[in-house]
C-alpha cells in the first residue's frame, strides 16, 4: 500500500547519491588539510586512502556518508591523482564495512560532528515537533530538519529515516489537532460548523457546497455575488479565529486540510469523526476566506487597470481631435497676425519713411493704425495656450465621466476588504476608512492628503468651495491599486498580498541560523560583500579591456561601432536546420504508435504513475488501474475532457476516472511524474550527444499565449494576441538535449522574468549551468539573483546598443580610449546597505521556502521605492555589464543562445499538435487548474519527444473502429416516415434524366 511520501523519486535518488560537483566545486571540496593527508597516508592498502578522502569531500558538502558503490568516477580520478596513484586502485568491493565505519568516525571527529545515534534522533524528533506546529508542509519540515542537524553538528541520516520521523510526527500532530479541536471549540462554533453540512432551505445542495465556488467574473452583478459570498465566509471566519489561533495550522496546514474538503463530496465528509470533520471545516473556512479576499483584490486590480487603459485611450483620442481643431484655429490666428499685427507694423514703417509727411501727420496716422483691434489675435493665442495647459483637467474630466462604472464594481469590494497599510499609505488608509464609515457617500469632509496638489485642486475647485465626488472616488480607487501593487497596502489574512517580509525567511530565524542557512543554500562564499565586489570589479575591468582590445585590433569582425559610440553586433546563423530530420527514418513510417501505448510503456520503465498519489497521503489506499490513470492524463492533457474520455472509452467507469483525477492529479503530483520521466531520460547516454560541452548544460525558456474561454482573474486582455479576448502565458523550459523539464502558467500581463527563477529552482533532475531567455524574460534583478544562485544567465536582449553599461568608480584611466565604455557607476553603497536582505531573499528561494515568483510579484511593482529591489538591480547591473561585454566578444555564445531559444519554439509547436481540441485555448478559469492542465500537456511532451522533438509517428487522435459490429444500428431506430410527394418535389431534371 502507498505511504506518505515527502521527496519524489528524483529527489530521493538525488539525496541518496553523492553530490555531483562542477570542476570548481570538485577542487574546493577535495582540497584537504595537511592533517587529513597525513591520516590517509597512514592507511593500509590502495582503496582505503582514496575512499577516506572521497568520504571527507562528500561529507564536507552534504554532511552525510554514501555507499562506495555510488562514488563518482570523476571524483575518484581527481582524488587518485591528488594522491599520485591510479583511479583503478580504488575498488568499492574492497572497501570493507568495518574499515569504512572506522573512517567515518575519524571524519566525524575531525570535522567536530557526532553520529546520528539515539540521542541525536530524540533531539531531532523534538525539533520536528516544534517546527510542525506552524508548518505542515513535509518538504519544508524536511529542509528545516536538515538545518537543525547541521546547526547542531550532527551527521545527516538517509532520506528514508528522516521521512519516517517526519511522518510519525505529522500523525502525532494530527492527533493533537483533533484533541485541541475537541477541547477548545466553543459549542456555538461547533453548531455553526455542523450547519455547513446541512442543506440550505429550498436548495438541493449543502451550504458547504455553495461556499466552494469562487467567481472569476468582473461584471457588476457577479461582483456583488462574490462580495456576498465573502461576507458570508468572513462572518464564519470571525467565529473560528480563536480556533485558528489555538490550532496554529499555518498557511500550509490550512491549505492541506481545506484541500480535502474541496475535493471531497458531502457523504465522504460525513464519514469522518465529528472532531476530525470540524478540523477540516475550520481549515476550509480560513482557506476560502483568504482565497476569496485575494480574488476580490484581483478584481479590483483588473477592473482599475481596464479603467485606466480606457481613460488614457479616450483622453488620447480627445487630444488628437483637439490638436486638429487647434491646427485650424492657429492657422486663422497666423493669418490674423499677418494682417493685423505684421501688416500694421509694415504700415507704420512705411509712414516713418514717408518724406512728404510732417511728424504730426505721421503721429496722427500711426494712432489711427494702432486704434485697430490687433489685440484680438493675441487673445486668441492666449486662449489656445491656456487650453493646452489644461491637459490634466481634461484627463480628470475623462476619469470623472467614467467613474460611475468603476464605482459600481469597486465600491462593494472596498466596503468589505480588511486592509493594512504601512507608513507610506497612512493617509490613504485614513481615506479608505472614511469611505467605509460613510458607506461610500463621501463629501467635502473626505480626507485629501493622499492626493497630489493638482488632484486636490481639481476636486475642490480654485476656491475650495466645490467637491467632485465621482472624481474623488476614481482617484481613491486608482491610488489604492497603486499602493497594493507597491506593497504599501496589504491584506489581513491573505495568500497573495501579504507584506514582502512575510515571504522571506523570518528575520529572527535568519539572525540565529544565518551561517547554517547560507551553507545549506550554497551561499557561504557570498557572506561578505566586500570580496564579492572586489572580484567583480577586477573581472569587469578585464572584460572591458578584452572586448575593447578585440574591437580595436579587428579580432571581432562582427562588431560595428558608430561615430557616437553606438555599437551593433551581427550573429551569423548556425546551419543546424532539420536537426531532427535525419532521425525520421528511425521512426515507424507506415505505422502510428498509439499515445496510450507510449504512456503505458514509459510508465513500465519509469514508474511515473506511482507519483500520482492520493491527496491524503497519510492514509493507505489502493491506486486505480494504470488504464484509468493513463486515460486521465490523455483526457486532460489532450484537451478531450474527463467525462468525454470516459464516455468514448467503454472499458472505463466515468465515476472511477473522475475520482482518480480529482484526488490524484494535483499540480505537485503531475510535476513529480514529469520529473520521474525526465530523470530516466537524464540518465540515458543518448540525449548527451546534443550537449556542446560535457561540463556545462545550456537551457532556455520562452512563453506562448493561450486564450481563456472562461472568465478568469488570471487572464488579461491583449488585442495583439487574443483580439477582444483574454489569455495567459504558458512558460516552458528546455535544455540543449531537448528535454522539457518544467512549465508554468501566469497572466499574460505579467513579466516573464519573475518566473525564470521558478523554473531554474525546479532542478531536482536537470542541473542547469547557463540559461537563456528572450527579452521578455530579462531584467537586471534576475542577473543579480542568478549570479548568487551559481547560474550563468544569458538572455537575448533586443536593442542591445540602448543598454547602459556600468563600472565601479575609480577604474583605470586607460578607459578613455575605450570605444565601448561604461555610462554609469555602480551604486556600491546601496548594495552594501542591503546585502544581508539580498542574501536572505536568495536563501529563501534556494531553500524553496517561497517561490521566486511570489517574492518578485510583491517586489517588482514597487522597485522605485523598495531599497532591496533597487540594490538587487544595482548588483544585477554589474553582472549584466559583464554579460553584454562578453556577448559582444563571443560569437559562439551568441549562436548558442539563438540555437537554444529556437528549441523552445519547436517544443511549443508540439503543444499545438498534442491537443485534439483548440490548441490555443484553456477552459479552466483558475490559475492552479490552468497549471495542472499545462503540466499534463508537459508530461505528454516529455514522453513523446525524448531527445529529437519529433511526433509524426505518434497517433494523437485515437483509433476508430469501422467493423461491421460497430457500424450496425444497436438502437433499432425506425426508418423515417416520408411525406407523399417528397421525392418528386426534390428531384430535378438534368439532360432529360431525373436526379435525386
Amino acid at each position: 500500500m502507498p505511504r506518505m511520501r515527502i521527496l519524489n523519486a528524483a529527489e530521493q535518488t538525488c539525496f541518496e547519491l553523492p553530490p555531483v560537483f562542477t570542476s570548481a566545486e570538485r577542487k574546493r571540496f577535495f582540497t584537504f588539510s595537511k592533517t587529513l593527508l597525513e591520516m590517509s597516508s597512514r592507511m593500509r592498502g590502495k582503496t582505503g586512502p582514496i575512499g577516506f578522502l572521497l568520504m571527507c569531500g562528500y561529507f564536507r558538502s552534504a554532511r552525510r556518508f554514501f555507499s562506495p558503490a555510488d562514488f563518482h568516477a570523476r571524483d575518484i580520478a581527481h582524488v587518485a591523482h591528488l594522491l599520485g596513484v591510479s583511479a583503478d586502485d580504488f575498488a568499492p568491493q574492497a572497501y570493507k564495512d568495518t574499515t569504512r565505519l572506522r573512517h567515518q568516525r575519524l571524519i566525524l571527529d575531525f570535522y567536530g560532528f557526532r553520529s546520528f545515534d539515539g540521542q541525536a534522533e530524540a533531539l531531532l524528533i523534538e525539533e520536528i515537533a516544534r517546527i510542525n506546529r506552524g508548518l505542515l508542509k513535509p518538504r519544508l519540515i524536511f529542509g528545516r530538519g536538515l538545518d537543525f542537524l547541521i546547526q547542531n553538528r550532527i551527521q545527516v541520516p538517509g532520506a528514508g529515516r528522516l521521512t519516517n520521523l517526519i511522518r510519525t510526527q505529522l500523525n502525532t500532530r494530527k492527533r493533537e489537532l483533533i484533541r485541541l479541536t475537541k477541547i477548545h471549540l466553543h459549542p456555538d462554533t461547533r453548531r455553526m460548523l455542523d450547519e455547513l453540512f446541512t442543506q440550505e432551505p429550498g436548495e438541493n445542495r449543502y451550504r458547504l457546497t455553495l461556499l466552494k465556488k469562487l467567481s472569476q467574473s468582473t461584471k457588476p452583478g457577479k461582483i456583488k455575488e462574490s462580495v456576498a459570498d465573502f461576507q458570508t465566509i468572513a462572518e464564519l471566519y470571525q467565529q473560528i479565529v480563536p480556533a485558528i489561533d489555538t490550532l496554529d495550522l499555518g498557511n500550509d496546514g490550512v491549505r492541506y486540510y481545506a484541500g480535502s474538503v474541496l475535493k471531497a463530496e458531502i457523504f465522504q465528509l460525513h464519514r469522518r469523526a465529528e472532531t476530525d470533520r470540524h478540523l477540516h471545516a475550520i481549515a476550509f473556512i480560513a482557506h476560502q476566506h483568504h482565497r476569496m479576499q485575494d480574488a476580490l483584490v484581483d478584481m479590483v486590480l483588473s477592473t482599475v487597470q481596464s479603467f485606466r487603459n480606457s481613460a488614457r485611450r479616450d483622453h488620447k483620442d480627445q487630444v488628437f481631435e483637439r490638436s486638429k481643431a487647434q491646427d485650424e484655429q492657429f492657422g486663422g490666428v497666423l493669418e490674423a497676425i499677418e494682417k493685423d499685427v505684421v501688416g500694421a507694423l509694415r504700415e507704420i514703417r512705411g509712414l516713418l519713411d514717408e518724406p512728404g509727411l510732417s511728424d504730426a501727420q505721421k503721429l496722427h496716422r500711426i494712432k489711427a493704425i494702432l486704434a485697430r483691434d490687433q489685440e484680438q489675435a493675441f487673445d486668441t493665442i492666449r486662449t489656445g495656450v491656456e487650453q493646452d495647459g489644461s491637459a490634466d483637467q481634461q484627463y480628470f474630466q475623462v476619469i470623472e465621466a467614467r467613474s460611475l462604472r468603476l464605482q459600481n464594481r469597486i465600491t462593494p469590494i472596498l466596503k468589505v476588504l480588511v486592509l493594512d497599510g504601512n507608513a507610506h499609505a497612512a493617509s490613504l488608509i485614513e481615506a479608505i476608512e472614511h469611505f467605509k464609515v460613510k458607506d461610500g457617500a463621501v463629501g467635502r469632509g473626505a480626507p485629501l492628503d493622499f492626493l497630489e496638489p493638482a488632484e486636490r485642486k481639481a476636486i475642490t475647485g480654485e476656491d475650495g468651495g466645490s467637491f467632485r465626488t465621482s472624481l474623488y472616488k476614481a482617484f481613491l480607487f486608482l491610488r489604492l491599486t497603486d499602493a497594493i501593487k507597491a506593497g504599501n497596502v496589504n491584506l489581513m489574512g491573505s495568500y497573495k498580498y501579504r507584506p514582502l517580509d512575510d515571504y522571506l525567511i523570518k528575520r529572527e530565524r535568519w539572525e540565529q541560523e544565518k551561517k547554517q542557512l547560507l551553507e545549506r543554500a550554497g551561499l557561504t562564499a557570498f557572506a561578505n560583500v566586500e570580496p564579492v565586489l572586489q572580484d567583480l570589479k577586477a573581472a569587469l575591468q578585464r572584460q572591458y579591456e578584452t572586448t575593447n582590445c578585440n574591437a580595436r585590433e579587428g579580432i571581432n569582425p562582427h562588431l560595428q561601432i558608430g561615430t557616437r559610440g553606438a555599437f551593433r553586433v551581427a550573429t551569423p546563423a548556425v546551419d543546424d536546420a532539420g536537426e531532427s530530420e535525419p532521425l525520421r527514418n528511425c521512426f515507424p513510417a507506415r505505422h502510428y504508435v498509439p499515445l496510450a501505448e507510449i504512456l503505458a510503456t514509459v510508465n513500465q520503465h519509469s514508474g511515473l504513475l506511482a507519483e500520482l498519489q492520493h491527496w491524503q497521503q497519510n492514509q493507505e489506499r489502493s491506486p486505480p488501474s494504470p488504464a484509468v490513470m493513463i486515460a486521465g492524463i490523455m483526457g486532460l492533457g489532450c484537451g478531450i475532457g474527463v467525462q468525454k474520455m470516459a464516455r468514448i472509452s467503454p472499458a472505463l467507469s466515468e465515476r472511477e476516472l473522475e475520482h482518480a483525477v480529482n484526488w490524484r492529479f494535483s499540480l505537485e503530483n503531475i510535476r513529480a511524474a514529469n520529473d520521474r520521466v525526465v530523470g530516466i531520460m537524464n540518465a540515458m547516454e543518448l540525449p548527451n550527444i546534443y550537449r556542446k560541452s560535457p561540463d556545462q548544460l545550456h537551457s532556455a525558456s520562452d512563453g506562448q499565449k493561450f486564450e481563456i474561454r472562461a472568465e478568469s482573474l488570471n487572464a488579461n486582455y491583449s488585442f495583439k494576441y487574443f483580439g477582444k479576448g483574454q489569455g495567459v502565458s504558458v512558460y516552458t523550459f528546455i535544455d540543449e538535449r531537448n528535454l522539457l523539464w518544467y512549465s508554468l502558467v501566469f497572466s499574460a500581463a505579467e513579466r516573464e522574468s519573475a518566473y525564470v527563477i521558478d523554473g531554474l529552482m525546479h532542478n531536482d533532475v536537470i542541473d542547469t549551468d547557463i540559461h537563456s531567455t528572450d527579452g521578455h524574460g530579462y531584467s537586471e534583478a534576475i542577473f543579480g539573483v542568478t549570479y548568487l544562485l551559481g547560474l550563468s544567465y544569458a538572455p537575448r536582449i533586443k536593442n542591445l546598443k540602448k543598454q547602459r553599461l556600468y563600472h565601479f568608480r575609480g577604474y583605470k584611466a586607460g578607459a578613455a580610449n575605450w570605444a565601448i565604455a561604461p555610462g554609469r557607476y555602480v551604486d556600491e553603497t546601496l548594495i552594501r546597505a542591503n546585502w544581508d536582505d539580498f542574501l536572505r531573499l536568495v536563501a529563501t528561494i534556494k531553500l524553496k521556502e517561497t517561490s521566486a515568483s511570489d517574492i518578485f510579484r510583491r517586489l517588482n511593482s514597487h522597485s522605485r521605492q523598495h531599497s532591496l529591489y533597487r540594490a538587487m538591480k544595482a548588483f544585477g547591473q554589474i553582472i549584466k555589464s559583464l554579460f553584454i561585454l562578453r556577448y559582444l566578444d563571443d560569437l559562439e555564445l551568441r549562436q548558442a543562445i539563438e540555437k537554444q531559444l529556437n528549441k523552445v519554439e519547436l517544443a511549443n509547436r508540439f503543444t499545438r499538435a498534442v491537443a485534439v481540441g483548440n490548441p490555443r485555448e484553456f477552459v479552466q478559469p483558475e490559475k492552479e487548474q490552468q497549471e495542472i492542465a499545462e503540466q499534463r500537456q508537459q508530461l505528454l511532451r516529455v514522453i513523446a519527444t525524448h531527445s529529437p522533438i519529433a511526433w509524426a509517428h505518434i497517433n494523437m487522435l485515437g483509433e476508430y473502429d469501422f467493423s461491421d459490429e460497430k457500424l450496425r444500428d444497436n438502437f433499432g431506430i425506425l426508418p423515417p416516415k416520408i411525406a407523399p410527394g417528397f421525392l418528386a418535389s426534390n428531384r430535378e431534371v438534368t439532360n432529360g434524366q431525373f436526379i435525386h
